[in-house]
């Protein structure tokens, strides 16, 4: 989509140029027309530069979330999440040949399933909150049962009352069904706040390790399981947003 949009423009800037080179080579001599096609030329050298590096940079591990609605307070621990993901994994490399190095090894195996994961899990929240603006809708809700409220207390038909109460029992149980989503939204945000606070205690736990070199079984076993309940966590949390999602997707 990038590449589209990047020789879209270009494509428009370029027809616009021949017009006015068109108009140029009718109106004012060769040297003129020569000088306009070289601004012409550096300017869309410019413009496929700037582009081939913006792609770069987006290219790197995971989905961007940071333009869609996924607030800042999840995009965050994200982040962090990840960081610390990559700084246990260059610990091990950086650790010098040997036993120590061995057993580290086999204690970081699931952080390439779990980078893998948290990338899934970044495309499930894009999707997510693009499907939803929770506050916005969950006002809406609010704003439209105190007006059927309102009609209601004033009409004085029966037929009319019974349809107004049926459909305000109808939108309170869509608010119910907002707030009960939001909640999610709450306890996904913080379970993925504590994901990454224990990967930052796993990362400063085997940096004592290799600083100490203080080969310590039970510690390596601490650090297998906390490695393993993320990763169940991180699953966990992933299989939730998708099923959200796709029950989103139905109820368009």
């Amino acid at each position: 989509m990038h590449v589209f949009r990047i020789f879209f423009t270009l494509g428009m800037f370029v027809a616009g140029a021949a017009l006015l080179v068109a108009g140029l080579i009718a109106s004012s001599g060769v040297l003129l027309v020569v000088a306009f096609a070289a601004m012409l030329v550096a300017a869309v050298l410019f413009l496929l530069v700037k582009g081939a590096f913006a792609l770069l940079q987006g290219s790197g591990d995971g989905v961007s979330i940071t333009s869609g609605r996924v607030p800042a307070s999840i995009r965050g621990p994200l982040r962090e999440a990840r960081q610390y993901a990559r700084q246990i994994k260059r610990t091990v490399q950086q650790t010098a040949p040997g036993p120590m190095k061995e057993r580290l090894t086999r204690t970081v195996q699931p952080v390439d399933e779990w980078l893998a994961t948290l990338q899934r899990l970044e495309q499930s929240l894009a999707r997510l909150y693009g499907q939803h603006n929770l506050p916005r809708e969950m006002r809406r809700a609010a704003a439209e049962i105190e007006q059927l409220r309102r009609r209601m207390a004033l009409s004085d038909a029966e037929g009319e009352v019974a349809s107004l109460r049926a459909l305000v029992n109808s939108k309170r149980a869509h608010l119910a069904a907002l707030e009960e989503l939001q909640n999610y939204h709450n306890q996904a945000e913080l379970k993925i706040r504590k994901i990454a606070s224990d990967l930052g205690t796993t990362h400063a736990e085997m940096l004592l390790i290799t600083t100490r070199g203080n080969f310590s079984e039970s510690r390596f076993q601490r650090l297998d399981e906390s490695l393993q309940d993320n990763l169940a966590s991180l699953r966990d949390i992933v299989a939730v947003m998708d099923e959200m999602t796709v029950s989103g997707t139905a109820a368009r």
